[in-house]
């Protein structure tokens, strides 16, 4: 016995949306750095050094493109300009559901493996 597909006349696309989102979230490294900023806002040096092989410049570049995008921001600490703080932005900050979200999808289909790092686990609310 065959069984035959219906096939839809409409065309498959991807919303623009998507492609806009996945401009920014797809590219390398900037999850990661937007996860880390999810727990509390972060010095580059710490970002550098939980975002296992990442290398300075590439951080640096991905954190102007995170700003650039409106979700990721420099703050001063103690009014210094040695020491710079990033931290979310509102809008990076909404990010938060979607990043939960996707851990537990990873999680509930085994995406990935659990190699003892923290950085992730708990998204469910800022420090």
């Amino acid at each position: 016995m065959s069984e035959h597909l219906h096939m839809s006349t409409t065309d498959v696309s991807c919303d623009v949306r998507f492609v806009d989102v996945f401009k920014v979230l797809g590219k390398r490294w900037n999850g990661m750095i937007i996860v880390a900023l999810l727990q509390r806002p972060a010095r580059f040096s710490e970002l550098a050094k939980v975002i296992s092989g990442i290398t300075d410049g590439i951080l640096t570049e991905r954190l102007r493109e995170l700003m650039a995008a409106n979700l990721v921001e420099r703050q001063l600490a103690d009014g210094r300009a040695t020491a710079v703080l990033y931290r979310l932005t509102p809008a990076g900050e909404d990010l938060r559901g979607a990043f939960a979200e996707l851990h537990a999808w990873s999680a509930r289909n085994n995406i990935g493996s659990n190699n003892g790092s923290n950085i992730g686990k708990d998204l469910s609310a800022p420090v």
